[in-house]
């Protein structure tokens, strides 16, 4: 059976309306919480700002590492939870099913119209997203980059592949590592993620 994301993101979307009065939801495994994108952009980007031009790169790093290790242990509470196993195991076949599962997850928590372009186990994951809300947001507060700004895609992107071919939990993080060779808040047409071992 294939994974079917518009299922998970169902589920999601039904499991989401359970929260408490602090906005938070518990769902999947994980506590989530709801809160605005602009918030965290401007978060993000505010702290690039912070460190200066000598530094860009190092914010980089830092918001990515941060991201990575953040959907790592995220990722591995929802393929551990009751809502996993009842909604998406029964849908793997394989063991990469689990990236399209992670993917449709991704999907449904808003965090862009994820789509696996290539899938090679153990070397590489392409993923493409048209409207992320990391280049929607620099395009709007601080006009065209000159690299890419999908931070927090970078590394999950990364942590999907680290929880599949790193070692086991809690282990692998930072086995794989995320470059973003196009971002719509370069001017591209969408933003694409390229997985690959550190």
């Amino acid at each position: 059976m294939a994974i079917d994301g518009s299922k998970i993101i169902h589920a999601v979307m039904e499991g989401s309306r359970i929260r408490e009065s602090k906005g938070i939801i518990p769902l999947f495994g994980v506590y989530l919480s709801l809160f605005s994108v602009h918030y965290y952009n401007r978060l993000s980007f505010d702290f690039e700002r912070k460190l200066g031009p000598a530094r860009r790169a190092e914010a980089a790093s830092l918001l990515v590492k941060a991201a990575q290790e953040c959907g790592y242990a995220t990722f591995q509470g929802i393929r551990n939870s009751w809502e996993w196993g009842e909604i998406v195991e029964p849908m793997i076949d394989r063991k990469e099913d689990q990236i399209r599962g992670f993917v449709a997850v991704a999907v449904a928590f808003g965090w862009g119209d994820l789509k696996i372009q290539e899938l090679v186990p153990e070397e590489f994951l392409g993923i493409r997203v048209d409207d992320s809300y990391e280049a929607r947001g620099h395009i709007a507060h601080y006009g065209i980059a000159e690299t890419g700004k999908c931070y927090m895609l970078s590394g999950v992107a990364g942590a999907f592949m680290d929880l599949l071919y790193g070692e086991d939990y809690p282990d692998g993080p930072f086995t794989f590592r995320a470059e973003e060779p196009h971002c719509r808040a370069k001017g591209d047409d969408y933003c694409e993620f390229a997985v690959r071992r550190s």
